[in-house]
């Protein structure tokens, strides 16, 4: 990464809030209730987990969106410190990480305001799907990098080919 600015911030934020609110937080909300049937050995009610699945997906999705606007700023610092690291694992983590602490924070916080107290286990799932999100929305942003010097090199010979005659 040779500049951030804030289209990268905004890019990247956007798609980690797509990933979280379409994939981590849905799989998340259908494993932990799964899990949780398999070593119990009995299996809720179909209808309610089906009711309060998606009454959470749709309630965690709407904090994910606010979580989003106000990591705006953390993100573009951190990306801002990371412009001359070349290694894409090193993003990789770093937006995870910052993505996951943010999620636990901001989650407990909600929380706390809400619920008169926090629930460690699921502000741990909601920085699980934060970080997840992060991870796959900075994996896939960054890409591999190709190598344009073999590609403009055969350019320059192919032209000279066609130039010479040959």
């Amino acid at each position: 990464m040779d500049t951030w600015d804030i289209r990268d911030t905004v890019g990247l934020i956007g798609r980690s809030f797509l990933w979280m609110a379409a994939v981590t937080v849905p799989v998340g909300t259908a494993a932990v209730p799964a899990i949780v049937a398999v070593t119990s050995g009995t299996a809720p009610d179909a209808l309610s987990w089906v009711w309060w699945s998606l009454l959470f997906v749709v309630v965690t999705d709407a904090l994910a969106l606010l979580g989003a606007v106000l990591s705006a700023p953390f993100t573009h610092l951190l990306g801002r410190a990371l412009q001359r690291v070349r290694s894409r694992a090193v993003h990789t983590a770093a937006h995870a990480a910052l993505a996951g602490v943010l999620g636990a924070v901001t989650s407990s916080l909600a929380m706390a305001w809400w619920m008169s107290g926090a629930d460690p286990s699921l502000s741990l799932g909601i920085a699980i799907a934060a970080g997840a999100a992060a991870a796959i929305a900075t994996w896939r942003r960054i890409g591999p990098r190709r190598d344009r010097s073999v590609d403009d090199t055969d350019a320059l010979a192919d032209a000279h080919a066609v130039v010479v005659g040959r």
